[in-house]
């Protein structure tokens, strides 16, 4: 019987009020009404698919998740005592492979001593690579 379309024509007292304040009828009153009905419904639904994918979003993410992994292994290491006149850098060329960048070598070591600076003290105690 009743649509989803069909305008049902409902007299309020409080509705024809309004619709005599406002110079208007009953009838164009109702279809305000119902255009603001359909209004709500479309917002309805855009949140619900919005929702939707959200959880999809959500959902494939969590199914897909790896635990982390790193290529590189455990660095072996071994300490060494500071020499005076020794710097990072010195060391690090003593240290790094030939074709290598010393500069990386460098960046290591700064790393694994946890270092603000390349400066080095005579008797230090630094953590090294091993060969």
């Amino acid at each position: 019987m009743n649509s989803p379309n069909a305008m049902v024509i409902v007299h309020h007292p409080k509705m024809r009020n309004v619709a005599h304040r406002y110079d208007e009828t009953m009838r164009a009153m109702v279809s305000l009404q119902h255009e603001y009905k359909q209004r709500q419904r479309r917002r309805h639904v855009i949140l619900a698919m919005l929702l939707a994918v959200g959880l999809a979003w959500a959902g494939i993410g969590a199914w897909s998740a790896r635990p982390a992994q790193s290529s590189t292994g455990a660095t072996q290491v071994t300490s060494y005592i500071v020499k005076p006149g020794d710097t990072l850098w010195s060391y690090a060329s003593s240290i790094t492979p030939k074709g290598q960048d010393v500069s990386e070598t460098v960046d290591e070591l700064i790393e694994l001593n946890d270092l603000d600076s390349g400066a080095l003290q005579a008797g230090q105690r630094i953590i090294v690579p091993n060969e």
